[in-house]
């Protein structure tokens, strides 16, 4: 990467010095990292006075916001499992009423599948959401954590000491 390149790197992340990267403008500097070399590379991450806090940092500030989309959607979840319960039930009182024909408890019973058909789609959609979060943060931690102790090759400080 020449000295252009760096500038228009620090101008898609919306900054005039390395010093002001942001801990969420953190992970493009990272995603971008394979298409740097390694020169400019050491040069932006020796300008870190703390490379592995400032890693750290970033990752747990995604994972937090993993977990808090997690808790949202949970919350969500249990509106959605007790509004179908409460269909349920109401289906259920209707299978109980007196006078009703046999095609009208056929119906009531389709509704009743349907409704249990519903609920599991939606506890599936739940699974697989939160399993894609998870996923999604278990890799880029991963390859952040890769990217970084990759490329600095063990040249570099990370924590205050030198690599091996």
């Amino acid at each position: 990467m020449s000295a252009s390149e760096e500038f228009e790197l620090k101008r898609k992340l919306g900054i005039e010095s390395w010093k002001n990267l942001s801990k969420d403008k953190f992970l493009t500097f990272v995603s971008e990292m394979p298409n740097m070399s390694k020169e400019v590379t050491l040069k932006v991450i020796d300008q870190f006075p703390d490379f592995k806090s400032f890693v750290l940092d970033s990752l747990g500030q995604v994972e937090d916001q993993a977990a808090n989309a997690l808790a949202t959607n949970w919350k969500s979840q249990k509106k959605v499992h007790k509004a179908f319960a409460e269909q349920r039930e109401i289906l259920r009182r209707e299978l109980d009423r007196e006078g009703l024909t046999s095609e009208d408890r056929f119906l009531i019973l389709k509704m009743l599948a349907e409704t249990i058909d519903k609920e599991a789609a939606k506890d599936s959609e739940h699974k697989a959401f939160s399993y894609k979060l998870v996923t999604t943060v278990a890799s880029i931690t991963v390859a952040g954590m890769a990217a970084g102790f990759a490329i600095l090759g063990g040249k570099s400080k990370i924590g205050g000491g030198e690599a091996d």
